[in-house]
């Protein structure tokens, strides 16, 4: 029950940030972002707001979280900066997450970047 409660609240969410990145730019940024040419802003970093895993065994995925936009950073923050660690990497993307200090309103930072290789 609450596996499916999460996926509703984040197809309903998805959905309205859909929108408001549209309209926001947000969108526009994050297509740019896949660009080569743009490789200094391609990392994404999204705040995670909630997060539900069904097993603990499994593998982490992007459907397993419901984040927010925070900024565009070049990928090599992730190697200027100790506490970052790789989540798990996808065909395109790989995502580290970065621990938030203690009474932070999101869980940690995700940084998604994409992979050219």
């Amino acid at each position: 029950m609450q596996l499916l409660a999460f996926k509703l609240l984040r197809l309903i969410f998805g959905a309205f940030q859909a929108v408001y990145w549209e309209l926001n730019g947000t969108a526009k940024q994050v297509r740019e972002a896949d660009d080569p040419e743009n490789y200094e802003r391609s990392a994404q970093v999204l705040d995670v707001r909630s997060m539900f895993k069904f097993a603990d065994g499994a593998l982490f995925a992007m459907e397993d979280f419901i984040c927010t936009h925070n900024r565009f950073e070049s990928p090599q923050y992730v190697f200027d900066n100790d506490n970052i660690n790789l989540m798990f990497v996808t065909d395109t993307h790989a995502v580290f997450c970065e621990p938030k200090r203690k009474g932070s309103q999101s869980l940690f930072e995700a940084l998604i970047s994409t992979c050219y290789f």
